[in-house]
């Protein structure tokens, strides 16, 4: 074996169960005893405690479950030249302009999955704008998670502004300050559409 690499068993760090992974995996969850962790050179293992829940979907007969990533955000629009006001769900979820309250902790929903990146954007936008209900962590293995907490935040960048440029107005200049909090993942259900592909189980959204 080269000098400086080892090999160590993908083992759980809080209960020693293997853990279930894919072969380009960067996240993890511990289906024995629900615990999630992500990727992290510095951490002891490399690997560091994060945050899990489940979409609430108690009545879907799902087919796995990808890993979503949930990044706090904070947007200020320092600058947004165009002809028209219109901003669209996204933009009013995050700073209550047009007429809707801003939760209290809005944040962006991200598919950590490989995906193409239009689905990545309506999948971005959809459990983005849901208000989703969270159910129990969950004894089902969450594999597929290959995009880091810093991949999903240039792709919640890239969905906010692409959402914005497919507007009716004329977009001439955007400046925008995105700060994101610590994340945590969210399991979501998938099942196989009619043409035999994956979809998510709440919306039919490829995936």
């Amino acid at each position: 074996m080269s000098a400086g690499f080892a090999l160590v068993p993908l083992d759980c760090p809080a209960c020693g169960a293997p853990l279930a992974a894919e072969a380009d995996d960067v996240v993890f969850y511990c289906t024995a005893c629900r615990s999630g962790f992500r990727h992290d050179p510095d951490a002891p293992r490399a690997l560091a405690p994060v945050e899990v829940a489940f979409v609430s979907a108690p009545t879907v007969p799902a087919a796995g479950w990808l890993p979503f990533w949930v990044l706090p955000a904070r947007l200020e629009i320092l600058r947004r030249d165009a002809s028209g006001a219109f901003l669209g769900a996204l933009w009013n979820l995050l700073t209550g302009e047009g007429g809707e309250v801003a939760p209290a902790d809005p944040a962006f929903v991200v598919p950590a999955g490989a995906l193409p990146i239009e689905h990545v954007v309506a999948l971005t936008v959809r459990y983005t704008t849901e208000r989703l209900g969270l159910g129990e962590r969950l004894g089902e293995r969450l594999t597929g998670g290959v995009l880091d907490a810093a991949d999903a935040a240039q792709l919640a960048r890239y969905a906010l502004i692409t959402v914005e440029a497919e507007k009716s107005d004329t977009l001439r200049d955007l400046d925008v300050r995105l700060d994101f909090g610590p994340p945590r993942l969210l399991g979501v259900p998938w099942v196989t559409g009619r043409g035999g592909g994956r979809v998510d189980a709440l919306f039919g959204l490829p995936m």
